[in-house]
């Protein structure tokens, strides 16, 4: 009475090809989402499939006598002992890959040692809205890190020939709001990986931290967010021993087909022993918004692919003026019913950022210091988290900024005129 595995595999395999469209009949039918339409072959139904050059004929075969099912499958002789072992090794693997494809993605958090009773990790599905595609970033980069991905979910007869553990790791590292955390929710959803994102301050120990890994699952995206801050404190209850031992120690072995990703707001302060290949195979850089990444933005969150404003944008990108993508975003979302009017916020906040970085310091170096209670010279870079915690007063400091940004966004274009012509005063009196 139990389900034949290998018709279940068949079937699936065969429903997902091309060539389901050019039967006489097929059938369609809801998948297990809401939006998700399967179209599968009808009973006694053809269908033709090639491989290695072999033509295979299928044919989904319903008894008249007792209702039962059979999938016959037809080859030439004088192809079956060339292709019938590939072909059969190829529908599982394609059968592996769909049902990676439907698995709904989770992300999970580990709790605390004190309710370990129930288990470490607590679940719940991962709905992050953000895909690579979206994430405003160099596109030859994007598609590097695509590729590499790409290549490792094919790479496990390579690695275990190597005699090397099937596992990738990234770090991401940048300033505050510059796309981090978008593009490891935008790392899962490509992989169709589980994300596990590992909170240091629950871990107790090294041993502690050695079990949760032991946990996780194979097909997993293992995430620690602001490394090089925890590596920076002073008493942590994880030696950095126990960190590189789980980084690419044996334990990290226990389990294949994983993906670490660790982010840090900047890597010149870290034990080089922490960034050696092995342990960090891909490093990505994640910069302050360039015009590239601007034309990316005002793409995705005003639907504009060119404006008459975007050579004065430039213009001010060439002076020297940066702000991160998190902060122009929020620029053009309290903007997005004005184009026209966001892109001039957007001149505006940049020249006031230019100005303000060679004096008293620029919006991202208040809201950074409002976070992390110290100056941007002190710390070297912007400070930032995977997912973000600021508190209340932060929240209100970011509005009020944006909101006199806003109010300035409204002034006609000669207003803008004169504060260009101000700005050019006042940086050629700072040179």
């Amino acid at each position: 009475m139990q389900e034949n595995q290998l018709y279940r595999r068949v079937l699936t395999y065969l429903n997902s090809l091309p060539s389901v469209e050019d039967s006489d009949y097929a059938n369609l039918y809801s998948g297990a989402k809401s939006n998700d339409i399967v179209l599968a072959l009808d009973d006694n139904q053809t269908l033709i499939d090639t491989f290695l050059s072999a033509r295979l004929h299928w044919k989904n075969e319903k008894s008249d006598r007792d209702g039962s099912r059979a999938l016959i499958l037809k080859i030439r002789k004088k192809d079956k002992r060339r292709i019938l072992r590939p072909y059969l090794q190829h529908i599982h693997t394609a059968f592996d890959e769909i049902d990676q494809r439907k698995k709904e993605v989770r992300l999970y958090i580990n709790a605390e040692a004190e309710t370990e009773r129930n288990g470490r990790w607590r679940s719940l599905p991962f709905s992050h809205p953000s895909t690579i595609d979206t994430v405003a970033m160099d596109a030859d980069v994007k598609n590097k890190i695509k590729s590499d991905m790409e290549s490792f979910l094919k790479s496990r007869q390579y690695y275990h020939r190597l005699g090397r553990v099937w596992k990738r790791s990234y770090l991401l590292y940048g300033p505050s709001g510059t796309g981090k955390s978008s593009f490891v929710a935008g790392m899962a959803k490509f992989l169709c990986y589980d994300v596990y994102n590992i909170d240091l301050s629950n871990v107790t120990d090294d041993s502690d931290l050695k079990m949760l890994l032991l946990q996780t699952t194979s097909k997993s995206l293992i995430v620690i967010e602001d490394l090089d801050r925890y590596l920076a404190a002073k008493s942590t209850a994880v030696s950095l021993s126990g960190i590189l031992n789980f980084m690419d120690g044996i334990f990290s072995c226990c389990g294949e087909e994983r993906v670490m990703v660790f982010t840090m707001n900047g890597k010149d302060q870290i034990d080089p022993t922490v960034l050696r290949p092995g342990r960090i195979d891909v490093h990505v850089y994640f910069p302050l918004c360039d015009f590239s990444a601007f034309k990316t933005l005002a793409s995705s969150h005003l639907g504009l692919k060119e404006h008459k404003l975007f050579p004065q944008v430039e213009e001010v990108f060439q002076t020297g003026a940066s702000l991160s993508p998190a902060e122009i975003g929020e620029i053009m979302i309290s903007n997005r019913t004005s184009p026209s009017r966001a892109i001039k916020t957007v001149i505006t906040a940049l020249q006031t950022n230019n100005v303000d970085r060679r004096g008293s310091g620029n919006i991202g170096q208040r809201l950074t210091q409002s976070l992390s209670g110290r100056s941007y010279e002190e710390s070297g870079e912007c400070t930032g988290s995977l997912f973000s915690r600021e508190g209340s007063h932060t929240i209100k400091e970011f509005r009020k900024l944006y909101g006199l940004l806003r109010r300035s966004g409204r002034k006609n274009s000669a207003d803008l005129d004169v504060l260009e012509k101000e700005n050019s005063r006042h940086e050629i009196e700072v040179k």
